[in-house]
Formats: C-alpha cells, sequence, structure tokens
C-alpha cells in the first residue's frame, strides 16, 4: 500500500476596521538556566516578568487598550484555550485586567513559552466587535558546564529506495558536556500520526504529546522503540515518515530540572513516489466571511494522473489558524473523501486542510 500526503491553506480577509499592536515586555526574551547550580538569570520569581499590551487603530497613535472600545483582554499560554487567572506563577492587573505578571520561573524544563493576548475591541462606528490577538515568545538558553542535549541521527541515511535498503536506523544520544551520558537514561520513540489528537486516542502517550504514536516493537516496521537505537523497516514508511525521540535522565534524583528531552528524525520513500496536488474551485481567499470552495486531492505517480475515480482512501485534517488540529471538525477531527467542500465555517482567519491518501 501507498500513502502521500498535500494540504492547502484558506484565509478569510476582511474589511473591517484594521487594528495592530504589540506585547511590550520589561525583560528579555532570553532567560538563562544554568544546571550546575539550578539557576535563572534573569529570574523570574525574583524580578517578575510584566506583560503590557497595546492596541492601535492604523492610521491613529492613541494606545487603545484601556479605552472603552476595548471590551475584553484574556492571556492565554501557548494554544490553550483556558484563560489565565491570578493564581499560582500569574497575575492579572490593569484598568482591563490586561497587564499579566509572571511570578516564577515557568520555563523550567522548556526549551521555550508562548504568551497570547486576545483583545476584543468594539468599533463605535458600526458596532462590531472585533477579535485581535497578539502574540510574544519567550526561550530559555541553557549555559554552565552541565549542557544537555539529546541528539538523533541517522548514520546510515534515511532514504529507502525500491529493494536496495531493507531497514535504516535512527540512533539518540544524550550528550552532557563533551561526552554521551548513558547512564540511568530511558527512551521512548513515536511516530507522527495526526489521527492521535486526544489523550483518550490509541498510542497517545503524555511524553510525546498530541498528534505522535507511542510506538512499540512491531515485526518488519521498527524495533529497538525502548532503546537509543530505533530501527526502520522500509514497510513502516510511506512516502516520509518522522519520528519522535524522548529521552529521560535520572542520574539526579535532587535535580527537577533537564531531565526530559527530545529530538526528531525523518526518513524518506523514494520507492513509490506519489504527488498529492489538491485543487480548489474557490481559490484560496475567502473576503467578509462569505466564500465556499470545493477542494479535490489529485495523485499523479511519474506524471500522470492516478485513482482519478477516487478508490483509494482520502482522509483529510483541518489545522486552525494558530496550527493545532481541530479535534471538533468532521468526525473525531477528520473527514474522508477525495473531494472535500468547505464553506466560511470552516475557515476562522486561516485553515489548513491535509490530506493523507492511502492507495
Amino acid at each position: 500500500m501507498s500513502k502521500a500526503q498535500g494540504q492547502f491553506t484558506i484565509i478569510d480577509y476582511n474589511d473591517a476596521l484594521i487594528l495592530t499592536g504589540y506585547i511590550g515586555s520589561n525583560l528579555a526574551k532570553t532567560q538563562m538556566f544554568n544546571p550546575d547550580n539550578n539557576t535563572y538569570t534573569p529570574s523570574w520569581a525574583s524580578t517578575n516578568l510584566v506583560l503590557t499590551p497595546s492596541l492601535y487603530v492604523i492610521g491613529t497613535t492613541a494606545d487603545k487598550i484601556t479605552s472603552t472600545e476595548v471590551t475584553s483582554v484574556k492571556w492565554y499560554v501557548g494554544s490553550s484555550t483556558t484563560a489565565l487567572t491570578t493564581s499560582g506563577s500569574y497575575a492579572l492587573s490593569g484598568a482591563k485586567s490586561h497587564i499579566l505578571t509572571v511570578k516564577g520561573n515557568v520555563m523550567a524544563g522548556l526549551p521555550g513559552i508562548d504568551y497570547r493576548c486576545v483583545i476584543t475591541y468594539k468599533d463605535p462606528s458600526t458596532g462590531l466587535s472585533i477579535t485581535h490577538p497578539l502574540t510574544i515568545s519567550f526561550s530559555r538558553v541553557v549555559n554552565g558546564g552541565g549542557i544537555v542535549d539529546l541528539l538523533v541521527t541517522t548514520p546510515s541515511g534515511n532514504v529507502f529506495k525500491n529493494t536496495e535498503v531493507t531497514s535504516l536506523t535512527a540512533k539518540a544520544e544524550l550528550w552532557r558536556g563533551s561526552t554521551i551520558d548513558s547512564t540511568k537514561v530511558s527512551f521512548i520513540w513515536g511516530m507522527m500520526d495526526a489521527s492521535v489528537t486526544a489523550t483518550s486516542s490509541a498510542g497517545y502517550d503524555a511524553s510525546l504529546g498530541l498528534g505522535w504514536r507511542k510506538l512499540t516493537d512491531t515485526a518488519g516496521k521498527y524495533t529497538g522503540c525502548a532503546t537509543g537505537t530505533l530501527t526502520v523497516f522500509a514497510a513502516a514508511v510511506d512516502s516520509y515518515a518522522v519520528f519522535k525521540c524522548v529521552a529521560k535522565d535520572t542520574d539526579s534524583a535532587s535535580n527537577t530540572y533537564n531531565k526530559t528531552f527530545t529530538d526528531v528524525a525523518t526518513f524518506i520513500d523514494n520507492s513509490d513516489p506519489i504527488q498529492v496536488i489538491i485543487t480548489s474551485t474557490g481559490g484560496d481567499v475567502f473576503k467578509n466571511g462569505q466564500g465556499s470552495t470545493t477542494l479535490t486531492a489529485v495523485c499523479y505517480q511519474a506524471g500522470t494522473e492516478i485513482d482519478a475515480a477516487g478508490q483509494g482512501t482520502y482522509t483529510w485534517t483541518k489545522y486552525n489558524k494558530d496550527g493545532a488540529i481541530d479535534t471538533a471538525w468532521g468526525t473525531n477531527g477528520s473527514k474522508t473523501g477525495k473531494t472535500l467542500a468547505v464553506g466560511t465555517a470552516d475557515v476562522d482567519t486561516k485553515a489548513t486542510f491535509m490530506v493523507v491518501v492511502s492507495l
């Protein structure tokens, strides 16, 4: 069986009043962490991070964030849909509760963190409410003599072609400074899988996260799924496949930081190159919330269309404007068929439709 995939993005433009803005920060966007003594510079616990949004109407210079036109300001972490409140490491203040104060080192064990401020503005001339999101990103950089990083390589290459190669390997090594740490290190391997859309999905593992399926040794597909070296067989790769390794280091029970590390490897199958082109009857732009189109997945092999009758299996997945899978779309987050009807209800500002074809 051969598989291929493609994607198509639709944007909904609106002629309403145009807003712009930014999020101001009292501290740098990079926080240094020293694993030798578990310290942060700057430490947000002692010098709180304060984020203040500003909102402007294009063509004006007045900051509208505290004006009566702003009816709501909510803060979120990353793609979370749960708004932050004053509790724990966070505090809200200001006339609109628009100022977010971070009172703890919340990036512990993370490479970075994104904060999203969603502002609702009511246009006084039309009475329309406009939602305008702003984002700001922070990164954590590890320094000091105890720098630890996971590196996944494909020592024998990453391309399968015809019957020339039956298996390839992905090798994960946890480097501590200039040496490989091989004591008290455990490994989990996962494969990118768009069907893993919820914690109840088959193959879900919290260490891997949504969109990844935990692997177990399967004859003829992959072995070494709980070791530092994953062996991948040609039958496991349709067009291409992405594998993630999660390494857990428990050398020091007292060290609560830097115990989990991730990296990925990609394998490509060139023995059955099928190209998926998605055509759209209505283009790639909706305007003012109006528009509709029909997407069609057209498969080519060696320059010739195959499966014009749509006898294969076509599974569509929708990614929203934030790049996250829309699990409420279709049936359990997916729809099937060679063609896909898309209307304005399917596109909130921007949507990307990915199709996986099995022939």
